[in-house]
């Protein structure tokens, strides 16, 4: 059970992925790579490689969770999401990444 439900939800998400903010983004992106990979391993990328640092870091947020508590978590915040009324392109989410960043610092 736990398993169909997880995959609908990445259904859902792949179907209202435009409509998310970047922080759910980031939240279900470290989910979903929790609950089929597990804990990360590598190192951080460079502070050159913003899409690639910002989701190195929300996945290591959660090291440590298991691979089931993870889809729990995953499914649980996707039938909570809270959908933006517009599309957000990537342009624009890449944008907000790198204001977020300097804002950081």
């Amino acid at each position: 059970m736990l398993d169909e439900d997880f995959t609908h939800a990445q259904k859902r998400v792949e179907d209202s992925y435009q409509r998310m903010d970047n922080e759910t983004i980031r939240k279900v992106y470290a989910y979903y790579k929790q609950a089929t990979e597990g804990d990360i391993s590598g190192k951080r990328p460079s502070v050159l490689r913003i899409r690639d640092r910002i989701k190195f870091d929300a996945w290591s947020s959660i090291s440590g969770m298991s691979k089931d508590e993870a889809k729990v978590a995953y499914i649980d915040l996707v039938n909570r999401l809270e959908l933006n009324t517009f599309e957000v392109t990537c342009d624009m989410r890449d944008q907000q990444a790198i204001t977020e960043q300097s804002s950081e610092r």
